[in-house]
């Protein structure tokens, strides 16, 4: 066996499916604010050619548009399918047909997360033996987020004429090495892809939404019914408190309240299953949010108190006496809630101070959980 140098690689995303499952394009969906193939884009812009391969002419219009809005996209060859309604298989063979190395790294659209050390680490089991190198979780294969030679072309054309249209039907024929994930540091989340509008459902995870109002409107009081409703679905949260006057503190008299009052800039306290922190730094929604999404525990669902001014999602709570005037955008509500009924009919759900439920029915369907 005869080890083959690091090669200067070619990456192709597939990009030409029919979306059958999503009834939109996958590769469009956005995730924290980019596109699919955006994030991908940037992912593997560093490689000596990156081509986009779609389904043809008309379809490669949408990916343009999108493409503008990023630097990266600069060096992106986009190519098209020759065969109609061929799979992914045709796609793979122009890829490798239109590539000007040998070998090809294959990521399909719809994954992502997918990293650059994916090819990275199949790079390092090249040899001469081989002209497939595909990873495999759990025993199963991973064609389309794999490497491939040139020298595998004349196969996946005979394969095509006969319009045996399976990757695995190729992995017959040629030599093939299975990489296990399971034996490297990859995380298997690279290798997920996104199919079903549950899958995306799920990707979003966790839903941010505030529980908006004025002061002493009920705020605090709808979250913990929501809590317990979310705990009764078999659902967790977190919970983000904003506060405008800046009025908190740590407790009197506690060794954290101490160390802080004698100038640390933060403390802790921490046990075997929990730990408590604070500092003083300026932080956003945004930074918090993201420290909640980096805990090992799962998390479902991000309440925000506060925040009326802000674009995410909102309850509105209303309380007579108190706040019998909205006081949010309407286009930010999920639906409002409280013991005020509001009087004009602007179409924004409404529901009782006391019907966790259904608030929380309002919010799943708004969010298509």
């Amino acid at each position: 066996m005869q080890r083959i140098s690091f090669p200067n690689l070619s990456v192709a995303l597939l990009a030409g499916g029919n979306n059958s499952r999503m009834n939109k394009n996958k590769a469009l969906l956005a995730y924290d604010g980019k596109a699919f193939i955006e994030r991908l884009i940037a992912e593997f812009s560093g490689y000596d050619e990156l081509l986009l391969s779609v389904k043809n002419e008309s379809q490669s219009d949408a990916y343009r548009s999108c493409l503008q809005l990023n630097d990266a996209a600069a060096n992106v060859r986009i190519i098209f399918d020759e065969h109609e309604d061929k799979g992914p298989l045709e796609g793979i063979r122009r890829a490798i047909a239109e590539s000007k190395n040998d070998f090809v790294f294959i990521c399909a659209a719809d994954m992502p997360f997918a990293s650059s050390a994916i090819p990275e680490y199949l790079c390092e089991y090249f040899c001469s033996d081989y002209d497939c190198y595909v990873p495999t979780i759990d025993g199963m294969p991973e064609p389309l987020c794999a490497v491939y030679k040139k020298s595998v072309l004349a196969a996946i054309e005979t394969q095509l004429q006969n319009n045996k249209l399976k990757i695995s039907l190729l992995f017959d024929c040629v030599p093939v090495k299975y990489i296990p994930v399971e034996k490297s540091s990859l995380s298997k989340t690279m290798f997920q892809n996104v199919n079903t509008p549950e899958e995306y459902a799920g990707l979003q995870k966790p839903f941010v939404f505030c529980v908006s109002g004025i002061k002493n409107s009920g705020k605090t009081r709808m979250i913990l019914l929501l809590i317990s409703e979310l705990k009764k679905r078999g659902l967790t949260c977190a919970v983000i408190k904003h506060d405008g006057h800046d009025c908190f503190s740590d407790a009197p008299e506690t060794d954290t309240f101490r160390f802080s009052a004698q100038g640390a800039c933060a403390a802790a306290i921490f046990s075997a299953d929990r730990f408590m922190f604070s500092a003083h730094e300026p932080l956003t929604a945004e930074d918090l949010i993201a420290k909640i999404k980096a805990l090992s525990v799962s998390v479902d669902f991000i309440i925000i108190e506060g925040l009326k001014d802000s674009p995410y999602p909102k309850v509105e709570v209303l309380r007579h006496g108190v706040s019998e005037t909205s006081v949010c955008r309407k286009e930010s509500l999920i639906c409002r809630a409280g013991d005020v009924c509001f009087s004009d009919d602007d179409g924004v759900p409404q529901y009782g101070a006391n019907d966790a439920g259904g608030i929380l029915d309002c919010i799943e369907n708004y969010f298509k959980v």
